[in-house]
């Protein structure tokens, strides 16, 4: 059995959301690839790229470790790291 049909075989076991996350690894490489390859890229590695953010953007919002002001973190991030 070819890896391809393998992995087919495995994902149709999943539930939806853990064959999306697949999917969007999948993807993840296959930009990676491309790029590595010096191809442009496409609209879809583009599309790829704005869904991965989207899935993060906001999570910190109500963290407690970023509720204070975003210039005196960075500051004593750096503090720490001198």
């Amino acid at each position: 059995m070819k890896v391809a049909d393998r992995i087919y075989e495995l994902v149709k076991t999943l539930p939806e959301e853990q064959a999306s996350e697949v999917l969007t690894f999948i993807e993840s490489l296959r930009q990676k690839t491309d790029v590595h390859l010096g191809q442009s890229t496409t609209p879809k590695n583009v599309t790829l790229s704005r869904r991965l953010l989207s899935d993060y953007a906001g999570v910190l919002k109500d963290s407690p470790n970023f509720n204070e002001d975003p210039v005196e973190i960075q500051r004593r991030m750096r503090d720490e790291w001198s």
